[in-house]
């Protein structure tokens, strides 16, 4: 078993637990964003992780 975190795989995990209605297209869309977003946020030392976590926290985003 692998466990280094893998970007897609993250965004997997994430739009399947998401209860959205996407259409196929708006599900790729959206997953490619993911990816994005996760391979940045892995890139993040820890102190700026938790910047990031403290900001999104102030913004009501959970």
């Amino acid at each position: 078993m692998e466990s280094e975190l893998d970007p897609t795989q993250l965004a997997i995990e994430y739009l399947r637990r998401d209860k959205s209605a996407l259409t196929p297209a708006e599900y790729l869309k959206k997953l490619k964003q993911l990816r994005l977003e996760f391979e940045d946020l892995l890139t993040l030392s820890h102190t700026e992780l938790k910047e990031e976590i403290d900001f999104a926290w102030r913004l009501g985003i959970h």
